[in-house]
């Protein structure tokens, strides 16, 4: 088979690139793509009819080792990225929870001027009143 670079003027047929191991395809006379630096063969026809069922063959016998690789290496990317992520999750500062429902029960307003005695809020003070007011008339 005769040897054929890149952007050189072919006939039309098949072309393997040896580099890549793809075939490309040219319908009219003209430039094989890509640079001088890639390198194809042409492929007779003949040769390509008789190699694609045996190509197909071995597609069918090898897809199912090549889903139980594929799984194998998906589980073993889990698990190494389990055990670095552990390892990166200890190293790292953790920010605090948000909690914005639990500023809003609270009910208590951020403190402006901090003294020693501590302030008390209006609606706690009425709900005191009306408790000790149910409770001095026992009902």
């Amino acid at each position: 088979m005769t040897t054929y670079t890149g952007t050189q003027e072919v006939e039309p047929g098949l072309y393997l690139n040896t580099r890549k191991f793809s075939v490309t395809t040219i319908d009219r006379r003209g430039p094989l793509p890509g640079t001088t630096e890639a390198t194809y063969r042409r492929v007779p026809m003949l040769l390509m009819l008789a190699a694609a069922p045996l190509l197909g063959l071995v597609y069918v016998i090898f897809l199912p080792f090549i889903g139980f690789a594929a799984v194998t290496w998906l589980l073993a990317n889990k698990a190494l990225e389990l055990v670095t992520g552990v390892a990166r999750e200890t190293g790292r500062v953790r920010r605090p929870a948000w909690a914005p429902l639990l500023a809003f029960f609270s009910r208590h307003k951020a403190a402006e001027n901090k003294t020693e005695e501590t302030k008390t809020d209006a609606w706690t003070e009425e709900v005191e009143k009306k408790l000790n007011e149910t409770d001095d008339t026992g009902r």
